[in-house]
């Protein structure tokens, strides 16, 4: 690891308030959603449908396990 972090003591503990390293991963054009952006926004809906696939699983498990003219 290697760069530079900022922190400021407050409240009885010391809060980063800034960081910079010549070999950090982030990048500002993936991270921004601003015009010019290098992110292909269209890759997200992807990742979206995956990751939300578990919980549409559950959720029709649930309805076919609600007795009939019982609500939840």
């Amino acid at each position: 690891m290697n760069g530079d972090i900022r922190m400021t003591p407050h409240a009885g503990r010391a809060v980063v308030t800034g960081r910079r390293s010549e070999s950090s991963l982030y990048d500002f054009d993936l991270a921004t959603y601003d015009t010019g952006d290098t992110f292909d926004q269209a890759a997200a809906k992807g990742f979206i449908d995956i990751h939300s696939l578990s919980s549409k699983i559950a959720a029709r498990r649930d309805l076919r396990a609600e007795p009939a003219g019982n609500p939840a």
